[in-house]
């Protein structure tokens, strides 16, 4: 199922300044956590490597279908691994004040429902679009410079490393012993009481 994605923000800078910004290739990965690299192939075309979730590399071609200065910047993959489309629209609220409204669309991904229901086990296109948004602002603002921001790990690595954990061996075998121990104890009887197991950050609790 396709899925479309919408978010906003006002940055206390200038419509000129924010617009400026987003329109030179260069920034997006600045402020965008899971893009490498945006290269210009010709006047309204270019190329895209993005990180994908659980580690993968993504690369498209995408096409500026509307570019109005200061109002709207729309774009369109032509090809490559990921179908996606959006457009970013500019709205001066003041003279220092600018909203920044975006809507995304990803078609459908590979490997029919099993690849979709994978790709959003993994991956969060919402709270991405927010981080990006909110590291944009950060970087306009002078709250952080775009190196800081480029360090700060990003929502879609964070919920794919804890997939990636409970998907591996460890992971596997941490939550199956838990089955297991929750098993054992439940089998010894008694009375009621709760047993924590796990390690560091990752800890569970069962009462029996």
């Amino acid at each position: 199922m396709a899925q479309r994605v919408e978010g906003n923000v006002e940055i206390a800078a200038s419509v000129e300044e924010v617009y400026g910004y987003w329109e030179t290739l260069e920034n997006l990965p600045r402020f965008m956590s899971n893009v490498d690299e945006v290269r210009a192939t010709g006047p309204d075309t270019t190329h895209w490597k993005i990180r994908g979730p659980l580690g993968s590399k993504v690369e498209f071609d995408a096409e500026t279908t509307e570019k109005k200065e200061n109002e709207a910047i729309g774009w369109n993959s032509t090809n490559g691994d990921v179908g996606t489309s959006g457009e970013v629209r500019f709205e001066q609220v003041t003279p220092s004040r600018t909203r920044v409204e975006v809507q995304m669309n990803y078609s459908n991904p590979p490997g029919g429902k099993v690849g979709e229901a994978a790709s959003k086990a993994v991956a969060n296109p919402k709270a991405m679009l927010e981080q990006d948004l909110h590291n944009l602002k950060d970087i306009l603002e002078g709250k952080a410079t775009p190196e800081e921001v480029q360090s700060r790990p990003s929502a879609a690595s964070a919920q794919s490393g804890a997939v990636a954990f409970l998907t591996s061996g460890a992971g596997l075998a941490l939550v199956g012993g838990g089955v297991i121990l929750y098993l054992l104890l439940r089998n010894s009887g008694g009375g009621h009481s709760s047993r924590s197991f796990g390690k560091g950050n990752m800890r569970f609790t069962i009462e029996i």
